[in-house]
This record gives structure tokens, sequence and C-alpha cells, in this order.
């Protein structure tokens, strides 16, 4: 009888820690693509951000940002609330920047996967020419 009594309470266990639903983990992110060669910014360069969807995990959603020059400094972007994982799984697979060469002509297909994390996060994207 207590056998049978510790396995139910065990599947009980189980069965509400496994249908928690997962909480996502958002970052406010930072960033400036740089030159490989002499790491100058690039101003223009459209990426695509690939992210956890919030509202759907553990779907993926795509947006899109423009780099630009911000306090003189050329390269700069910014994006808010990047999920970057959730409160049960973590890592740097789930944030993707890509760099297209159909959206960037002048530029090579690139992809980085950063480790974001933390509430506000910074990157900075190295791209060759």
């Amino acid at each position: 009888m207590k056998t049978i009594c510790m396995l139910c309470v065990l599947v009980a266990m189980c069965t509400v820690h496994c249908t928690e639903e997962e909480e996502p983990l958002f970052s406010h992110v930072y960033g400036w693509v740089r030159t490989v060669t002499d790491s100058t910014g690039v101003n223009d360069l459209v990426l695509k951000v690939i992210d956890l969807d919030p509202d759907n995990i553990p779907a993926l959603r795509q947006r899109q940002v423009t780099t630009q020059t911000h306090d003189l400094i050329a390269g700069f972007f910014e994006i808010d609330s990047v999920v970057y994982g959730t409160d049960q799984r973590q890592g740097t697979a789930y944030v993707t920047f890509i760099a297209d060469s159909l959206d960037n002509p002048d530029w090579p297909h690139s992809v980085w996967n950063p480790n974001v994390s933390g509430d506000v996060d910074t990157v900075i994207l190295y791209i060759s020419q």
C-alpha cells in the first residue's frame, strides 16, 4: 500500500512539473556590426533577428533591424524583447542574427549565435567583406 501511495505521489509530481508553462526570459539587446579587417562599423546593414516566440514557445519568430550611426559610432543596432530562453531552457542556440546577402548585396551571408542573457546585453558581430 505504501509503495502504491509513493508511486501515485511521484506520478502526480511528474505530471505537475511536466505540464508547467515555460516563462520566457527577455533581454534588451544593443550591438554593433563591425568589419573583421579594421573593426569599422557597418551602417545600413539589414539584420534578421530570430528568437523564441514568447506567445508560442518553442516556435521561433523573425524580426528585422537596420544598423545605423549612434553617438558617432557606425554599425549600431538595438532590439527590445529578445527572448533568449525560458526558465526551463537556456543556451546560445535561441538567438540568431543573420545578414542575408540578398538584403545586403555588398556583404556575404553571415550567421551569428551570440550568448545573450540578462535584462540588457551587448553583442558585437564581426563581418568580412
